[in-house]
């Protein structure tokens, strides 16, 4: 590295060494010290993140050792053997009890986990019931201990397994020849202006860029229609024509003509009086496919098939082997689809009654949720899904139904990855190395889509269950997970850490809709004392007036809910100045002071708060404001920066 220094008696070329496989060693005559002291420099050389990339979290150590514990309690005055002792030793000695540590607004849960792994008493709470599942689950699931994972995943893996024979049993994934579906491409159509032709949209063609494998439209002048024929190892003139879909730059791009088309106009949006009037059908609650007049069909234009075989290996063993087939659409094909339509309309009713498919409308005038009404007309939240997915989810819903808590936690967490990872809205990845769909949230929005991808149940297995091994942990702490109010909370907390929702933050209250919907009629049963639809109307947003009042309320309650000599931690990571300005006033009017303030690194790989967020997050720790003195309002400013 460009200006290390490794130490000032040696020379590189005297401490390493050019293996025979091209590797580096050290060389004959370093002594472990020297060594010691080369990689602490070097380490000490590295950047931040840098250095991150060669550390353990404090919890993948065993921790401090029996001499460095008598060196820690001879400091602090205590007589504990690990963290959890010394947690609750100091917090004896400071609160006259095991401290409590609480979350307003948990989110995923890993305030509340964190200080329950530590020893702390955990309180979280949220209007999201989608939170509240999150965080309860990371307490009792993750850290439940082996025996409650171990009953978790064989409860899902027995569920998984009667589904298997189910889907099996009504032939919907398999083949004349015995294959089983391995993934499946829908697009919609639309009639073309310029042909009369029903025409299947899509941005590209390409299935799979690795193998030049591509969709080649052939026009069918009896049906007027086309076929969608699939081409594989495609010439180079063919495959480039498929990267150019009969969607280009938003609109309509006909194949025959070259004339492009609105979208909008298609679907028939106008302008009345300056406002626009959408133009599409909006779907019922019976509405699981287009109708026959609908703008907008939707059509099954490619599967791929896996064949499992057997061969033998090089010493002649038999061994079992698998290979993917890409194939165009047949007749048995979409029997097969048919089928599936008959199969869920059949249980339609009472899987929506009992709670296994959604069955809420999606409420109107959201930031994020309008858009699947707008484009495509689903007004209901299980219109954004095909018949076979909802057929999957609702068969897996109804083998999951337990009474153990912590089964139906795992099942409702489960569903809603599958939701995520298995909807009209999940794009197909033909890249090298992924060649699947991929989730909704790719973003933090409802994007509708021309063509996407369906998973059929081998593909969301591992998706919909436990089955990769996460660290064990048995955590002893007493805990208090529910759904609240921040401004009505009344549990008594010592520390309050919260992440509060700021100015032009995600849209959780819209989005987590999109979950809760697959287990709220359940999750009333399970967690009789939650609120299992999401509030919206309360859900503190944006950056007016009302918001910032509704923030100093629940500053104030907390504060309200916390001992004379408690604290509060505020993360915050916006570098507008207005916006800390009015975080200051919120804090201020809560009756709180800022006792100090810490900045960590972070970093926003994934680009969901770009702009104002910076790359790291400020700690704000507060404490009550216990001194009470008259003063000018031109002096407020002042004293609230200070």
């Amino acid at each position: 590295m460009p200006g290390f220094v490794p130490h000032p008696s040696l020379q590189p070329e005297t401490l390493f060494a050019i293996t025979d496989k091209g590797g580096i060693s050290w060389t004959k005559g370093v002594t472990q010290s020297q060594k010691d002291e080369i990689t602490r420099r070097y380490f000490d050389h590295l950047s931040y993140d840098e250095k991150l990339e060669y550390c353990d979290r404090p919890e993948q150590i065993e921790g401090p050792s029996e001499t460095a514990w008598l060196e820690i309690n001879a400091h602090l005055g205590t007589t504990a053997n690990n963290i959890q002792e010394l947690i609750d030793q100091l917090g004896k000695k400071r609160f006259g009890h095991t401290p409590r540590v609480g979350d307003a607004f948990c989110g995923g849960g890993s305030i509340p986990f964190e200080a329950a792994r530590i020893g702390c008493e955990a309180y979280g709470s949220d209007l999201n019931p989608v939170a509240a599942l999150l965080t309860w689950a990371s307490i009792h699931l993750i850290g439940g201990g082996k025996k409650i994972q171990e009953n978790v995943q064989a409860a899902q893996q027995a569920a998984f397994a009667a589904a298997d024979e189910q889907i099996t049993e009504w032939g919907i994934e398999h083949n004349a020849q015995g294959w089983r579906a391995d993934a499946y491409l829908y697009c919609i159509e639309a009639v073309c202006p310029a042909t009369s032709y029903l025409l299947p949209l899509a941005p590209i063609w390409v299935i799979s860029e690795k193998d030049d494998i591509c969709a080649v439209l052939k026009p069918n002048p009896i049906n007027k229609r086309y076929d969608i024929e699939i081409v594989i190892n495609a010439d180079k003139e063919t495959f480039v024509k498929a990267k150019s879909g009969s969607v280009q730059n938003g609109r309509m791009a006909c194949p025959e003509t070259g004339e492009s088309f609105s979208i909008p106009e298609l679907r028939g949006d106008k302008k009345i009086d300056g406002k626009t009037v959408y133009g599409l059908r909006l779907w019922e609650n019976e509405d699981v496919v287009p109708r026959p007049d609908d703008v907008f069909q939707e059509r099954l234009y490619w599967v791929r098939w896996l064949e499992t075989y057997w061969s033998t290996n090089a010493q002649g063993e038999p061994v079992e082997k698998t290979r993917r087939h890409y194939c165009s659409v047949t007749d048995e094909d979409l029997e097969r689809e048919k089928r599936v339509l008959d199969l869920l309309t059949k249980r339609f009713t009472d899987w929506q009654e009992k709670g296994y498919i959604p069955s809420r409308k999606i409420e109107r005038g959201g930031d994020k949720t309008e858009e699947p009404i707008r484009t495509r007309g689903w007004s209901y939240w299980h219109h954004l899904y095909t018949p076979r997915q909802l057929l999957l989810a609702g068969l897996l819903q109804e083998l999951s139904v337990h009474d153990d808590q912590h089964k139906s936690v795992a099942s409702y967490l489960g569903i809603a990855k599958i939701a995520d990872w298995n909807s009209r809205l999940c794009a197909w990845m033909p890249h090298a190395g992924n060649l699947k769909g991929n989730q909704t949230f790719v973003n933090q929005a409802l994007n509708t889509l021309y063509n996407f991808s369906v998973r059929p149940l081998a593909k969301i297995k591992g998706t919909g269950h436990s089955s990769v091994e996460y660290p064990l942990y048995s955590l002893q702490s007493k805990d208090l997970v529910c759904t609240a109010d921040a401004r009505d909370i009344k549990s008594q907390v010592d520390v309050w850490i919260t992440d509060p929702p700021y100015a032009d933050a995600i849209n959780y209250h819209e989005l987590g809709e999109y979950f809760s919907v697959w287990y709220e009629k359940s999750l009333a049963h399970t967690f009789p004392e939650w609120t299992s639809i999401i509030r919206s109307a309360l859900a503190g947003k944006g950056n007016g007036h009302e918001f910032k009042q509704e923030m100093a309320e629940i500053y104030a309650n907390l504060a309200n809910n916390m001992p004379e000599n408690g604290l509060q931690m505020v993360q915050f990571a916006h570098q507008d100045p207005a916006v800390w300005a009015d975080l200051g006033m919120i804090l201020w009017a809560a009756g709180l002071h800022v006792s100090s303030a810490w900045t960590i690194a972070t970093k926003t790989t994934s680009g969901l708060k770009k702009g104002n967020y910076v790359q790291g997050t400020v700690l704000l720790v507060l404490r009550k404001r216990t001194y009470n003195e008259e003063v000018f309002p031109d002096e407020l400013p002042s004293l609230i920066e200070d």
